[in-house]
């Protein structure tokens, strides 16, 4: 649907009952609206007033209807919705992390060029844990321990790179400070 065709058949759904939002998609490039026109936003869900809507609009046109409720309930539409299109009718939706349930997350990224092979090795084991063997009674036993970043839930997103939970984050800038690396730490909210 291109944008003229949007403008007209904006006028005519601002004017079904409850529509409060009315957003034309110009090329996004969110998966979650990739296949979508428009996204009509209601107050609530009104009986008829999708099937008014859906009346409205020409065949090849893909809209999304959405009620507030169920927008609080879908936090990738609402994000992808808060940096795609422009708002023909109604009241910006308020996409804050609160109303989102967004976690407030930190990247570490951490360089350990400048350590010794030993010291490397000890900061790997730390974080990642090990495996130990050895053999009691002639018979030869592996013994796995785990590390910082599986005990804290933290996540590797490449190599030298972590994402952890706010609280945590302290526990492996302190592991990495007794190691000596060099780290940043970037703040992020996520799902």
């Amino acid at each position: 649907m291109d944008f003229k065709t949007g403008l007209k058949l904006t006028k005519e759904i601002k004017k079904v009952k409850g529509v409060i939002s009315i957003l034309y998609l110009s090329g996004p490039t969110s998966e979650t609206l990739k296949n979508m026109d428009m996204v009509v936003v209601y107050s609530s869900n009104i009986e008829n007033s999708f099937k008014l809507v859906d009346d409205l609009v020409p065949d090849k046109s893909r809209i999304k209807q959405i009620t507030l409720d169920e927008l609080k309930d879908n936090p990738e539409l609402k994000a992808a919705m808060s940096g795609e299109g422009v708002l023909l009718h109604g009241k910006a939706v308020d996409v804050t992390a609160e109303g989102m349930q967004l976690k407030s997350r930190v990247i570490l990224t951490y360089d350990t060029t400048k350590l010794n092979q030993n010291n490397r090795n000890k900061l790997n084991r730390a974080l990642y844990g090990g495996i130990s063997t050895y053999k009691k009674d002639g018979e030869r036993i592996i013994k796995e321990y785990p590390g910082l970043v599986e005990k804290i839930k933290a996540q590797k997103l490449g190599k030298g790179v972590l994402m952890v939970d706010r609280f945590n984050s302290s526990m492996i800038i302190q592991t990495l400070k007794n190691f000596e690396a060099k780290w940043k730490e970037i703040p992020v909210w996520t799902y």
